[in-house]
């Protein structure tokens, strides 16, 4: 009886070896995730109206940081540009983010915008759905960082001014 128990065991187990190799239940390999390893923002582009835009690079790095800067145009009326829906639509002042996420291949290439809030007030309206800074005054820059949500926490600054003749 203890042959017996001893030899179904033996033929079970390779029953089971065989059963399993038969199905082929596939080992799955997982590559892990990718992260953002970099941000890069070269140029930036500015929309003077009529769907055009004019390529922007940098005229200085301050740390490594790339300075943009633009002559800032008033308004043909001799006004001010307000946060008006209208008035944003119609500033030629805006400034369009050009940068590009490394790896190309990377799980989640999506980025969020930070800058001073406080310090813009009144300066600049940011649309990060468009990433695009709209200037309402001259003589101003302001201080954007693009960061990587990934969870990989690379960020990079650009600095942008609008300057007046």
């Amino acid at each position: 009886m203890k042959k017996l128990i001893l030899v179904l065991v033996i033929v079970l187990y390779i029953a089971s070896i065989a059963v399993v190799n038969f199905f082929g239940l596939e080992v799955g390999v997982f590559d892990g995730i990718t992260y953002v390893t970099s941000i890069q923002c070269d140029q930036v582009i500015l929309r003077r109206g009529g769907g055009g835009g004019t390529t922007l690079t940098p005229v200085d790095y301050d740390n490594n940081k790339p300075v943009f800067a633009f002559e800032f145009a008033p308004p043909e009326d001799g006004g001010e540009y307000t946060y008006d829906d209208e008035s944003i639509a119609t500033n030629p002042n805006a400034i369009e983010l050009d940068y590009v996420v490394f790896p190309y291949n990377a799980d989640e290439t999506t980025v969020r915008f930070e800058y001073d809030e406080v310090a813009v007030n009144g300066i600049a309206y940011f649309s990060e759905g468009i990433r695009t800074l709209v200037f309402l005054k001259p003589d101003a820059g302001v201080t954007l960082t693009i960061v990587a949500t990934d969870g990989s926490n690379v960020r990079t600054s650009i600095y942008i001014y609008a300057y007046s003749l």
